[in-house]
Parts: structure tokens; C-alpha cells; sequence
């Protein structure tokens, strides 16, 4: 096949093919997705209370790519101890001033395989599989990116000077057992809303193209001032069939955590 039939290209593996993953990722417009179309409060699920939650990839006309479950991983699940005690105890690293704010993006969260199909997540992952750089930070501007630029900071300052995506918490709908021995539907604000944008001019374009496949966010330690450092550690991580993003393609991740 010649190379330029691979682009736009999404191999589905038939036990996890959706119906949303056959719309393709058309043309993409530059302009963002506007989070007031997507679905909102209450957030619904249908998994046991577990800490996962339920991530959405969209291309930035907000048609829908992907919709996926994501793992809170064993060490993000020590971070989550630790904030809950407010210390340490007998782990010998402290997390107490990590916060989830950035994230970073992959290509090899998928095999070789014909059809691929995804490689994990798995409890014990640290990092992706093959986190790229998003884009080389600037000495001048915010800091959008650490880490060389392999971690992108969720809520982060466009070139206007403005602030795009979002962490927010947001209802969530429960059904609980009441005294009198019946369910009752309540909601509660337990559910963690991260929105966060790769734009066209963001990751390598290697051969005119990205191949996405997989996620993470990342829990960044900031220092007495209040800046985020390069230590960071996986919080939580999914992974997804191959989206192929050209040089004007981009992404919207909205991502729950359900607590």
C-alpha cells in the first residue's frame, strides 16, 4: 500500500470496534470544541465505584474518535493515599506537593499486529509506552510544557493570552440504599472533569502524520513558589485503536476520574 493511503487510517480490532470509531476524522478545523455541546452534568456510569473513569477523544469539529476506560495506576493510587492522610507514613516518597495538572500523549500504546490491538493500561505502568514531545517549551512564555516538552499543562495559556481546557469537579449521579431498606437516585460532586487540547502545530508529524494511541495524566510536583518541576509521576493512563492526526489535525480529551 503506498504511504499515503495510511493517513486518516483507523485499524479496528472487531472485539472492540464502537460505533463512534467509524465516523474517521475528516478535516479538521482549527477552531476548539465547545465544551457546552459535549455531555455535562450529571455525569452518568455504569461501573462499580472503582477509582477509574471514562475518557473521550473528539477531533476538534467535537466529533467523537474514541471512548475509552482509563486505570488509575498503583503509584497515582499511593499519591491519592497520601493527599487523603495528608502525609507520607511509611512510604518512602513524598507526593504531598504533586497536583494532576499536565499530560502527555503516545504512539506505541497499540501492537504490531494486524489488526492492532491496544497494549494496556496495566497497574504497574509509571509512564506511556512512547511519550513524544507535544512542543519544545519557550524560555519567554508560560510554562505549558516541562519535561523537554513531553508533558503538556491541562489548563494552559494560548498564544492570545488566553486559558484553554479545564479541570473542574462536576456532578455525578449515584443510587444508593436508604434506611427505610429502597434506592434513592442522588448526585454528589464526585466526579474530576480534565479537558485538555492537542492543537495542529503540537506533536511530531513524522512522515506528514501522528499516530495517537494512547494518554496519561501526570501528577507534577511545584516547588515552594508555587512552579511546576520536572519530577512528576503517572497518575492515571488509557489506550486507544490508532489515530492518525495530519499536520491540521488536533484533539479534545475529555477525561473523567470518578472518586
Amino acid at each position: 500500500m503506498a504511504q499515503k493511503n495510511i493517513h486518516k487510517v483507523i485499524h479496528l480490532d472487531e472485539k472492540v470496534l464502537k460505533p463512534e470509531d467509524k465516523q474517521g476524522t475528516g478535516s479538521l478545523a482549527i477552531s476548539k470544541v465547545d465544551s457546552s455541546t459535549l455531555e455535562d452534568i450529571p455525569f452518568r456510569h455504569n461501573f462499580g465505584k472503582t477509582i477509574i473513569g471514562k475518557p473521550k477523544v473528539y477531533d476538534l469539529k467535537g466529533n467523537l474518535l474514541a471512548d475509552e476506560t482509563n486505570l488509575v495506576v498503583l503509584i497515582g493510587r499511593e499519591y491519592l493515599a497520601q493527599l487523603l492522610a495528608g502525609l507520607t507514613g511509611d512510604n518512602p516518597n513524598d507526593y504531598t506537593d504533586y497536583k494532576v495538572t499536565y499530560f502527555g500523549v503516545g504512539d506505541g500504546g497499540t501492537s504490531n499486529d494486524c489488526p492492532p490491538t491496544t497494549i494496556g493500561p496495566y497497574d504497574d505502568d509509571t509512564d506511556l509506552q512512547n511519550r513524544v514531545v507535544i512542543k519544545e517549551p519557550t524560555v519567554e512564555g508560560p510554562p505549558n510544557y516541562i519535561d523537554g516538552g513531553r508533558l503538556k499543562r491541562i489548563e494552559y495559556i494560548d498564544d492570545h493570552g488566553n486559558t484553554q481546557g479545564e479541570i473542574t469537579i462536576k456532578l455525578e449521579e449515584h443510587t444508593i440504599n436508604t434506611n427505610t431498606g429502597g434506592q434513592q437516585v442522588v448526585y454528589a460532586y464526585t466526579a474530576v472533569r480534565y479537558t485538555m487540547y492537542l492543537m495542529p502545530d503540537e506533536t511530531p508529524k513524522d512522515n506528514g502524520f501522528f499516530k495517537f494511541n494512547e494518554a496519561g495524566l501526570f501528577a507534577v510536583k511545584y516547588d515552594a513558589n508555587g512552579d511546576p518541576t520536572n519530577d512528576y509521576i503517572l497518575f492515571a493512563r488509557f489506550t486507544t485503536l490508532d489515530k492518525y492526526l495530519e499536520t491540521n489535525d488536533g484533539i479534545m480529551i475529555e477525561w473523567y476520574i470518578l472518586v
